[in-house]
Protein backbone atom coordinates (compact mmCIF):
# COMPACT_ATOMS: atom_id res chain seq x y z
CA UNK A 1 0.00 0.00 0.00
CA UNK A 2 0.98 3.51 -0.56
CA UNK A 3 1.33 6.18 1.53
CA UNK A 4 -0.83 9.15 1.07
CA UNK A 5 -1.13 11.37 -1.97
CA UNK A 6 -1.02 14.74 -0.16
CA UNK A 7 -0.83 15.80 3.30
CA UNK A 8 -3.92 15.57 5.49
CA UNK A 9 -5.21 17.08 8.31
CA UNK A 10 -7.66 16.93 11.35
CA UNK A 11 -8.32 19.95 13.37
CA UNK A 12 -11.37 21.67 15.54
CA UNK A 13 -12.35 19.06 17.37
CA UNK A 14 -15.16 19.36 19.84
CA UNK A 15 -17.28 17.48 22.19
CA UNK A 16 -20.42 17.79 24.02
CA UNK A 17 -21.14 16.37 26.86
CA UNK A 18 -21.96 12.70 27.33
CA UNK A 19 -24.88 12.93 29.03
CA UNK A 20 -26.01 9.62 30.73
CA UNK A 21 -26.74 8.03 34.47
CA UNK A 22 -23.45 8.30 35.31
CA UNK A 23 -24.09 12.27 35.51
CA UNK A 24 -25.01 14.60 38.57
CA UNK A 25 -27.28 16.19 36.08
CA UNK A 26 -29.00 13.41 34.55
CA UNK A 27 -32.85 13.22 35.54
CA UNK A 28 -34.66 11.12 33.14
CA UNK A 29 -37.60 12.47 35.10
CA UNK A 30 -37.55 15.13 32.80
CA UNK A 31 -37.36 16.00 29.04
CA UNK A 32 -34.28 15.11 27.45
CA UNK A 33 -32.14 17.77 25.78
CA UNK A 34 -32.85 17.18 21.81
CA UNK A 35 -30.53 15.39 19.27
CA UNK A 36 -30.82 19.07 17.06
CA UNK A 37 -29.07 20.82 20.20
CA UNK A 38 -26.40 18.62 19.98
CA UNK A 39 -25.79 18.92 17.00
CA UNK A 40 -25.54 22.71 16.83
CA UNK A 41 -23.24 22.76 19.44
CA UNK A 42 -20.76 20.69 18.56
CA UNK A 43 -20.90 22.49 15.30
CA UNK A 44 -20.87 25.78 16.77
CA UNK A 45 -17.88 24.63 18.79
CA UNK A 46 -15.81 23.36 15.99
CA UNK A 47 -16.47 26.47 13.87
CA UNK A 48 -15.19 28.80 17.03
CA UNK A 49 -11.89 27.38 16.36
CA UNK A 50 -11.14 28.77 12.71
CA UNK A 51 -11.54 32.37 10.94
CA UNK A 52 -13.39 31.71 8.27
CA UNK A 53 -15.84 28.28 8.73
CA UNK A 54 -16.55 27.40 5.06
CA UNK A 55 -16.70 23.59 4.17
CA UNK A 56 -16.60 22.35 0.63
CA UNK A 57 -18.49 19.25 1.66
CA UNK A 58 -20.19 17.23 5.37
CA UNK A 59 -20.23 13.88 6.84
CA UNK A 60 -22.18 12.80 9.59
CA UNK A 61 -22.51 9.60 11.23
CA UNK A 62 -24.96 8.05 13.95
CA UNK A 63 -26.10 4.14 14.87
CA UNK A 64 -29.44 3.46 14.62
CA UNK A 65 -30.91 7.04 14.60
CA UNK A 66 -34.47 5.69 12.66
CA UNK A 67 -35.36 3.58 15.40
CA UNK A 68 -33.85 5.62 18.94
CA UNK A 69 -34.79 8.85 17.45
CA UNK A 70 -37.59 7.82 14.74
CA UNK A 71 -35.10 10.11 12.56
CA UNK A 72 -33.72 8.92 9.48
CA UNK A 73 -32.19 10.82 6.38
CA UNK A 74 -29.14 12.69 8.64
CA UNK A 75 -27.38 14.54 5.53
CA UNK A 76 -30.49 17.15 5.84
CA UNK A 77 -29.30 18.51 9.20
CA UNK A 78 -25.78 18.94 8.10
CA UNK A 79 -26.63 22.66 6.60
CA UNK A 80 -28.51 23.27 10.03
CA UNK A 81 -25.14 22.72 11.70
CA UNK A 82 -23.05 24.82 9.59
CA UNK A 83 -24.74 27.11 6.89
CA UNK A 84 -22.15 26.82 4.64
CA UNK A 85 -22.86 23.71 3.30
CA UNK A 86 -25.92 24.25 1.68
CA UNK A 87 -26.69 23.06 -1.59
CA UNK A 88 -23.47 20.90 -1.13
CA UNK A 89 -22.51 17.34 -1.25
CA UNK A 90 -23.79 15.75 2.55
CA UNK A 91 -23.39 12.33 3.34
CA UNK A 92 -24.31 9.62 6.10
CA UNK A 93 -22.76 6.81 7.46
CA UNK A 94 -23.47 4.21 9.86
CA UNK A 95 -21.38 1.38 11.14
CA UNK A 96 -22.28 0.40 14.50
CA UNK A 97 -18.96 1.51 17.60
CA UNK A 98 -17.34 1.97 13.97
CA UNK A 99 -19.41 5.01 12.99
CA UNK A 100 -17.16 7.54 13.84
CA UNK A 101 -14.31 6.39 12.41
CA UNK A 102 -15.96 5.35 9.03
CA UNK A 103 -17.33 9.33 8.65
CA UNK A 104 -13.64 10.24 9.09
CA UNK A 105 -12.93 8.17 6.55
CA UNK A 106 -15.30 8.77 4.16
CA UNK A 107 -14.26 12.62 4.56
CA UNK A 108 -10.67 11.49 4.31
CA UNK A 109 -10.97 9.73 0.61
CA UNK A 110 -13.01 12.72 -0.05
CA UNK A 111 -10.31 15.32 0.26
CA UNK A 112 -7.51 12.94 -0.71
CA UNK A 113 -9.38 12.57 -4.02
CA UNK A 114 -9.58 16.25 -4.12
CA UNK A 115 -13.67 16.49 -4.29
CA UNK A 116 -12.96 19.11 -1.55
CA UNK A 117 -10.19 20.70 0.51
CA UNK A 118 -12.31 20.71 4.03
CA UNK A 119 -15.00 18.52 5.35
CA UNK A 120 -17.38 18.82 8.40
CA UNK A 121 -17.35 15.62 10.73
CA UNK A 122 -20.33 14.48 13.05
CA UNK A 123 -20.86 12.14 15.04
CA UNK A 124 -23.35 11.71 17.45
CA UNK A 125 -25.76 9.16 19.59
CA UNK A 126 -29.10 9.31 21.69
CA UNK A 127 -29.86 6.32 23.55
CA UNK A 128 -31.60 7.50 26.80
CA UNK A 129 -34.51 7.62 24.21
CA UNK A 130 -35.62 4.03 25.28
CA UNK A 131 -35.49 1.95 28.35
CA UNK A 132 -32.39 0.07 28.36
CA UNK A 133 -33.95 -3.75 27.40
CA UNK A 134 -35.44 -2.24 23.95
CA UNK A 135 -31.97 -0.56 23.19
CA UNK A 136 -30.63 -3.50 23.80
CA UNK A 137 -32.94 -5.12 21.26
CA UNK A 138 -32.13 -1.95 18.88
CA UNK A 139 -28.41 -2.19 19.30
CA UNK A 140 -28.90 -5.81 18.03
CA UNK A 141 -29.18 -4.79 14.72
CA UNK A 142 -25.68 -4.72 14.25
CA UNK A 143 -25.13 -7.75 14.24
CA UNK A 144 -26.81 -10.53 12.53
CA UNK A 145 -30.56 -9.72 13.97
CA UNK A 146 -32.57 -12.56 12.04
CA UNK A 147 -29.92 -15.02 12.52
CA UNK A 148 -28.47 -13.69 16.07
CA UNK A 149 -30.56 -12.04 18.17
CA UNK A 150 -33.56 -15.53 19.21
CA UNK A 151 -30.63 -17.20 20.40
CA UNK A 152 -28.83 -14.00 22.01
CA UNK A 153 -29.08 -12.94 25.76
CA UNK A 154 -31.96 -10.24 26.11
CA UNK A 155 -28.77 -7.85 26.55
CA UNK A 156 -27.73 -8.84 23.21
CA UNK A 157 -23.96 -7.21 23.00
CA UNK A 158 -23.26 -7.30 26.16
CA UNK A 159 -24.13 -11.51 25.91
CA UNK A 160 -21.78 -11.67 22.73
CA UNK A 161 -18.69 -10.59 24.41
CA UNK A 162 -19.57 -12.61 27.50
CA UNK A 163 -19.84 -15.67 25.39
CA UNK A 164 -16.15 -14.68 24.55
CA UNK A 165 -15.38 -13.41 28.02
CA UNK A 166 -16.09 -17.44 29.21
CA UNK A 167 -14.41 -18.59 25.87
CA UNK A 168 -11.07 -16.87 27.18
CA UNK A 169 -11.84 -17.62 31.08
CA UNK A 170 -11.95 -21.49 30.53
CA UNK A 171 -8.69 -21.10 28.73
CA UNK A 172 -6.77 -19.05 30.82
CA UNK A 173 -8.43 -19.17 33.90
CA UNK A 174 -10.89 -16.33 35.45
CA UNK A 175 -9.01 -16.08 38.49
CA UNK A 176 -5.78 -15.05 36.12
CA UNK A 177 -8.06 -12.39 33.96
CA UNK A 178 -10.85 -10.96 35.99
CA UNK A 179 -8.38 -8.74 37.95
CA UNK A 180 -7.09 -7.34 34.80
CA UNK A 181 -10.64 -6.59 33.79
CA UNK A 182 -10.95 -4.65 36.80
CA UNK A 183 -8.04 -2.74 36.20
CA UNK A 184 -9.35 -2.14 32.73
CA UNK A 185 -12.37 -0.46 34.57
CA UNK A 186 -10.38 1.46 37.17
CA UNK A 187 -8.42 3.17 34.65
CA UNK A 188 -11.51 4.22 32.40
CA UNK A 189 -12.71 5.48 35.41
CA UNK A 190 -10.16 7.38 36.30
CA UNK A 191 -9.27 8.73 32.84
CA UNK A 192 -13.06 10.31 32.65
CA UNK A 193 -12.66 12.16 35.86
CA UNK A 194 -10.15 13.97 34.45
CA UNK A 195 -12.76 15.59 31.46
CA UNK A 196 -15.35 17.45 32.34
CA UNK A 197 -17.76 16.81 29.58
CA UNK A 198 -17.26 12.63 29.99
CA UNK A 199 -20.41 10.67 31.21
CA UNK A 200 -18.27 9.21 34.44
CA UNK A 201 -16.36 12.95 35.61
CA UNK A 202 -18.55 13.05 38.36
CA UNK A 203 -17.66 9.23 39.53
CA UNK A 204 -16.65 9.37 43.09
CA UNK A 205 -16.27 5.82 44.08
CA UNK A 206 -12.91 5.03 46.48
CA UNK A 207 -12.47 1.37 45.33
CA UNK A 208 -12.60 0.95 41.92
CA UNK A 209 -10.68 -2.36 41.72
CA UNK A 210 -13.63 -4.22 44.16
CA UNK A 211 -16.44 -3.13 41.99
CA UNK A 212 -14.28 -4.45 38.68
CA UNK A 213 -14.06 -7.33 40.92
CA UNK A 214 -17.92 -7.72 41.29
CA UNK A 215 -18.95 -11.21 40.54
CA UNK A 216 -21.18 -11.90 37.43
CA UNK A 217 -24.95 -12.30 38.11
CA UNK A 218 -26.45 -14.17 35.06
CA UNK A 219 -29.76 -14.13 36.90
CA UNK A 220 -30.06 -10.47 36.58
CA UNK A 221 -27.77 -10.03 33.78
CA UNK A 222 -25.64 -12.14 31.70
CA UNK A 223 -22.77 -14.67 32.41
CA UNK A 224 -18.94 -14.10 33.00
CA UNK A 225 -19.36 -10.24 32.59
CA UNK A 226 -20.50 -7.99 35.33
CA UNK A 227 -22.18 -4.14 34.54
CA UNK A 228 -18.79 -2.49 35.14
CA UNK A 229 -17.23 -4.35 32.53
CA UNK A 230 -19.72 -2.54 29.97
CA UNK A 231 -19.77 1.13 28.98
CA UNK A 232 -23.01 2.89 30.09
CA UNK A 233 -25.20 3.80 27.24
CA UNK A 234 -25.26 8.14 26.40
CA UNK A 235 -26.43 11.03 24.41
CA UNK A 236 -23.72 13.82 22.80
CA UNK A 237 -22.18 14.56 19.89
CA UNK A 238 -18.34 15.52 18.43
CA UNK A 239 -17.36 16.73 15.63
CA UNK A 240 -13.99 18.27 13.57
CA UNK A 241 -12.81 18.86 10.34
CA UNK A 242 -10.71 16.93 8.09
CA UNK A 243 -8.75 19.07 5.57
CA UNK A 244 -6.24 19.53 2.97
CA UNK A 245 -3.17 22.16 3.56
CA UNK A 246 -5.11 24.50 1.19
CA UNK A 247 -8.59 23.57 3.53
CA UNK A 248 -6.88 24.71 6.38
CA UNK A 249 -5.99 28.07 5.45
CA UNK A 250 -9.32 28.65 3.35
CA UNK A 251 -10.80 27.78 6.99
CA UNK A 252 -8.10 29.55 8.64
CA UNK A 253 -6.82 27.33 10.74
CA UNK A 254 -3.28 27.31 11.70
CA UNK A 255 -1.43 24.22 11.20
CA UNK A 256 -0.13 24.01 14.19
CA UNK A 257 -3.01 23.41 15.57
CA UNK A 258 -3.76 20.63 13.39
CA UNK A 259 -3.09 16.61 13.81
CA UNK A 260 -1.86 15.64 10.18
CA UNK A 261 -2.92 12.16 9.64
CA UNK A 262 -0.28 9.43 8.26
Amino acid sequence: MKGLRKKLYAAAGYNTIFMGSGRKEFDPSKPLRSFEEYLKETAEGTAHQMDHPQFDEGVIGSFMSARFLKQANLPGFLPFMSPSLEGKACTAVEGACGTGGRAIAIAARSVLSELSDSVLVAGFEMQNSVKAVYGADILAGAGYYQKERKEGQSFFFPGVFATRAGAYFEKFGEANVRPGMAAWYQQAIINARKNPKAQEYHNKTIDLLALGMTPPDAQRFIPHLNLYDCSKISDGASSLIIASEDGLKHCGIDKANAVEIL
